[in-house]
């Protein structure tokens, strides 16, 4: 069976846990990103969905693989004021300086939309 990375992909960015376990335990490249070379860990930290960012993280997602704009994980769930996320990332040793090809960083983007508990999450983490 050849691996669909776009129907995985979605699964991430959509909330399908299901789907995401399946096609991770028959051997979709957890990294595998789209166009923009965006993965399954950076779709599912912009949406908020905390248990496949989890699962992706036990299947060895990379914390700190960038898309084409210099973002990662971080980057979106700091974004989007995924508060839980972003701690998990931090927990896990997350890039908390990763700056995009504008010159924002996580930070900037936590500030811009005012979810301040997360501007303080990456100050304490050193950002």
């Amino acid at each position: 069976m050849v691996m669909n990375e776009d129907s995985f992909l979605d699964a991430a960015e959509s909330g399908d846990i299901e789907t995401v376990q399946k096609m991770l335990s028959k051997g979709i490249d957890v990294n595998t990103g789209d166009e923009h070379n965006r993965t399954a860990l950076m779709k599912a930290a912009k949406h908020g969905h905390m248990g496949i960012v989890q699962v992706l993280l036990e299947h060895g997602a990379d914390l700190n693989q960038r898309d084409n704009r210099g973002t990662n994980a971080l980057y979106w769930a700091s974004a989007n004021g995924h508060q839980e996320i972003v701690q998990l990332l931090v927990n896990n040793h997350c890039d908390v300086e990763v700056i995009d090809d504008r010159g924002w960083s996580a930070k900037d983007q936590a500030n811009f939309y005012h979810h301040d508990q997360i501007v303080n999450m990456l100050e304490e983490a050193g950002a």
